[in-house]
């Protein structure tokens, strides 16, 4: 593929040649400004900040070579060796540029492959500089006041996803230390290079932007470089709308090369009103319908809240399947008057008995002793271990199916209040969920049940209901999907800990589709 004018100016402003034609040309001036006053001159510094798919662990590659071809070791003592350092904030994420790009082109173009001193090693490839001196291009991990960059002279570093990089303040392994370790140990024309796609708006790259972006120095040079620009073969039109329209935060930061904002609600009210139906409130039990429970269980202040699902076939369009909130209830103690667990469980059993369920899920919260508790009232909860991504990815899953309009939420204040209250947030290291407290105690109970819940598919009647419900037999489930959820129930009721696990509501939607 033909470099785009923006990837072919920026190799130009890295090494100090002159942009020629290339100098008015609009891409250019809107990603770095007007640099001009460089020529000639190769920054110290450069922060690159790319719209995915663009290149830049190409250009990251690209660049560790020319470093290691141009680099001034007339200074060195005999038996010194340069270092080339790709540095990221993960080994694995760095050995992408080393393996995938680098190591691949040389072997592969005779003229390269000729640089070869020996075969690459895991983390390492030794290149020929002009004078015949070795040249080092390593893949180091992040450390500690960045002291994996201080061992050799070095040639130049690129700081791979540096977006994602804390600063100083913020942790023992961050950007700013490894940024000042290296500096002394810089060969004459060597550059730092920062790369990476914007993310959080805090930490070091952020700032540099503030600060430096289109005001190119020879100190610095901050490029901020959308994807059509830089890859319009990839980002056509087309796909740069399919995405602003189905995820528009991954469209500002994968695409335009724009910071995340640093907290956003999750659902929009208008959504969130498309969704909640007029009435009833709540809906009874209907012969042959299959149901789910979830719970969000607490004492004091919070809301021991509880949710019962079920699915819905659109009588318009039969293919079209819509999870619905029938049920939504809370119970709330205080720190004076706690809940009592005996007391609510036993309530619940009682309100689940009525839509034919014998089991429960739940969090992880004194999930041993609620469950002791529980089968004294013929009730089986099951608790369901969730790392940090799959809690992220529940709530990703409820934004979705609200703003695709596949979920109904019942006419209740409160569980209106809940889903408006959540908040994601970005951090240096992905997306976080928030639940705020609200002045009531409250802890949008509502909205985590009803995540969770809602990552166990609960399959609609594939057939007319029957006159009595058929959880007496796994037989009678006539579609495979049934089958799942029956067998899932189950294990669940045998072994009170295993929660079903057949597909997210969302993920089977998608494979029907």
């Amino acid at each position: 593929m033909t470099a785009s004018p923006l990837q072919r100016a920026i190799c130009r402003v890295a090494s100090g040649l002159p942009l020629a034609e290339l100098e008015d040309h609009p891409d250019v001036l809107r990603a770095m400004g007007d640099v001009r006053h460089l020529r000639g001159i190769v920054p110290a510094e450069l922060l690159l900040l790319c719209a995915i798919r663009s290149g830049k662990s190409l250009f990251a590659s690209a660049l560790a070579v020319y470093a290691s071809q141009t680099c001034d070791v007339s200074g060195l003592r005999k038996g010194e060796v340069p270092r080339f350092s790709i540095v990221s904030t993960r080994k694995d994420l760095a050995d992408v540029v080393l393996d995938d790009h680098l190591v691949g082109t040389l072997q592969s173009r005779p003229a390269l492959r000729s640089l070869l001193l020996e075969e690459p090693r895991a983390d390492t490839v030794l290149l020929r500089h002009p004078t015949g001196r070795p040249v080092e291009i390593k893949v180091v991990a992040g450390a500690r006041a960045g002291a994996t960059l201080v061992a050799r002279w070095s040639a130049g570093v690129v700081f791979d996803e540096a977006s994602r990089m804390v600063g100083a303040s913020e942790g023992v392994v961050n950007l700013d230390d490894a940024r000042k370790a290296i500096a002394g140990r810089m060969l004459p024309g060597a550059q730092i290079v920062n790369a990476g796609s914007p993310w959080a708006p805090a930490g070091p790259v952020y700032e540099m932007t503030s600060e430096f972006w289109l005001k190119p120095s020879k100190r610095l040079v901050v490029i901020r470089a959308p994807g059509p620009a830089m890859n319009p073969v990839w980002w056509t039109p087309g796909r740069c709308q399919e995405l602003q329209e189905t995820d528009p935060d991954a469209y500002r930061t994968d695409v335009l090369a724009e910071f995340a904002d640093p907290e956003t609600s999750l659902l929009a009210a208008d959504e969130v009103a498309a969704v909640t139906r007029a009435a009833p409130l709540v809906y009874p039990y209907v012969p042959g319908q299959y149901y789910r429970a979830e719970m969000d269980p607490a004492t004091r202040g919070n809301a021991w809240a509880l949710v019962v699902l079920t699915t819905r076939r659109d009588a318009v369009q039969p293919g079209r399947e819509v999870a619905v909130v029938c049920l939504a209830r809370q119970w709330i103690g205080s720190s004076s008057k706690p809940l009592s667990p005996r007391a609510v469980l036993q309530e619940i059993a009682g309100i689940l008995q009525g839509y034919g369920l014998k089991h429960a899920g739940t969090d992880q919260w004194s999930a041993d002793a609620n469950r002791d508790i529980a089968r004294d009232y013929g009730l089986e909860l099951y608790d369901e271990a969730a790392t940090h991504a799959d809690n992220v990815k529940a709530f990703m899953d409820l934004r979705t199916m609200v703003a695709d309009r596949l979920v109904e939420f019942p006419p209740d204040p409160v569980f209106r209040s809940d889903m408006l209250s959540i908040r994601k947030r970005v951090t240096q290291a992905g997306l976080a969920i928030d639940l705020p407290r609200t002045s009531d105690g409250r802890h949008a109970d509502y909205a985590a049940a009803l995540a969770r819940g809602l990552q166990h598919y609960v399959p609609a009647p594939a057939v007319a209901a029957p006159a009595a419900p058929p959880r007496d037999s796994i037989d009678r489930f006539k579609s495979r999907e049934e089958r799942e959820f029956a067998e899932g129930e189950a294990r669940a009721r045998s072994s009170g800990r295993e929660a079903p696990r057949q597909a997210s509501w969302l993920t089977r939607k998608r494979r029907v589709a």
